[in-house]
């Protein structure tokens, strides 16, 4: 039985440019691919396409040699002023991706649109240029301003596969004033080139939608993978590897930058009672069900902010910023109780399991991640020596060596350091 990952906030939804400071709701759904996705992979797929420097590079120097091309071969003013149009929107589009990715590097999240917009403006300018190439009638300006265009098209198949509704009406904005320009060109059976480029466009645009799902399929399986490595594919919840990551940053957050006015921090090792009984006797399949119903009464009885991890077969590990021991015995309380409830399972066996749990709290019991699961652990089995069904905190055991050695010093040192910042 395989439970979806409830905790993740990441929902099948567009990517909503509004949200982004964007009015525009025509570029909205030019930004989202054709089916709903979530929304890490949208924004991966939107940012896919502003990363490539040295390709944007590229593009602007052939396009901004067509225009000088343009200007040498004409002498027209149109083609100076394209000229200096293409070397603004050079700058310009160069500009936006580099402080976008400047953005990126310092952890924030940078403006993802205006590259964009800047893209579709130059997109406007040059393919009127384009036109104006035709119109001249020089041949060998007519012919370059196809070949760049088909170039650019292939770039932008490529660099624009996250985006390709964006991409597929770029390479359409290129296109279609050569392809009128064409149409009315002077020079004779011009119009069947012009009849050829709608055509190749829809070639381009099938080429960027494989792209596209090639791309997708890529970050769905990253995301996947991803996920499974962090989190256990039956209940949801967090796994070992997770815990370790979250318990450090907790313990960072609790000791703040001085190393004086800690913050406390309790850990719960828990242990089912009764479960490895029932899981023989019944089968594994419903100890699965049990091991569901488990995590999501834990769900119930614990704060927002807590965090509940599945690490083993059935022990669970929940860690509680901010709240000290006697704060915590209450939480201990209301788990102890909801596991205790019969399972209703659509069977006709009652069966009725328990939890033992072990606490230890930050700094007083330990000072580091493993100093205080070992301690919590160790509590924990203590709580299944007295009787099972119990909260059972580490300072309350009166000979810790007997189970785990280690412990001991461990937890007298980290005593004493709490001890001596208090004073």
């Amino acid at each position: 039985m395989r439970r979806v990952n409830t905790a993740a906030p990441d929902h099948p939804e567009p990517l909503s440019a509004e949200r982004r400071g964007a009015p525009s709701r025509v570029v909205a759904w030019l930004i989202n691919g054709p089916r709903p996705q979530p929304r890490s992979i949208t924004h991966r797929l939107l940012l896919h396409g502003l990363t490539r420097k040295r390709t944007l590079v590229l593009a602007i120097l052939s396009t901004t040699l067509l225009t000088i091309v343009a200007a040498a071969m004409t002498g027209a003013a149109w083609a100076y002023a394209w000229v200096l149009i293409e070397l603004a929107f050079g700058v310009a589009r160069y500009g936006a991706l580099d402080r976008l990715q400047k953005a990126r590097v310092s952890g924030q999240a940078g403006d993802a649109m205006l590259p964009l917009y800047v893209g579709l403006c130059w997109g406007i300018s040059y393919s009127v240029g384009c036109a104006l190439c035709v119109l001249s009638g020089e041949w060998p300006l007519i012919m370059l301003a196809g070949m760049v265009i088909a170039g650019v098209a292939g770039g932008i198949a490529s660099r624009n596969a996250g985006t390709p509704r964006y991409g597929i009406a770029l390479i359409y904005i290129l296109g279609l004033p050569y392809t009128c320009a064409m149409m009315v060109s002077p020079i004779p059976h011009m119009y069947v080139v012009g009849l050829l480029v709608p055509v190749w466009g829809l070639g381009m645009a099938l080429i960027l939608m494989e792209n596209y799902e090639i791309l997708l399929n890529l970050f769905l399986k990253e995301r996947e993978n991803q996920w499974l490595a962090n989190y256990d594919s039956l209940t949801g919840l967090p796994n070992r590897t997770m815990q370790r990551q979250r318990f450090e940053q907790l313990l960072r957050g609790a000791t703040g930058t001085t190393g004086r006015g800690y913050q406390p921090l309790t850990v719960f090792c828990l242990d089912l009672d009764g479960f490895k009984a029932a899981n023989d006797r019944y089968g594994h399949a419903l100890g699965d069900a049990v091991l569901v119903t488990v995590a999501e009464r834990l769900r119930s009885c614990v704060r927002e902010h807590d965090l509940i991890f599945r690490v083993g077969g059935d022990e669970f590990v929940i860690l509680l910023p901010a709240t000290g021991a006697t704060e915590s015995a209450a939480i201990a309380e209301r788990v102890i109780a909801r596991i205790a409830e019969p399972f209703d399972l659509g069977r006709t066996i009652a069966l009725t399991i328990g939890v033992s749990i072990g606490s230890a709290t930050f700094p007083r019991d330990g000072l580091t991640a493993d100093a205080l699961l070992r301690s919590a652990d160790h509590a924990m089995y203590e709580a299944k020596r007295r009787g099972k069904g119990t909260l059972v905190h580490c300072d309350t055991i009166d000979d810790p060596t007997d189970l785990v050695p280690e412990f001991d010093a461990d937890a007298r040192v980290a005593r004493t350091v709490w001890i001596r910042s208090e004073a």
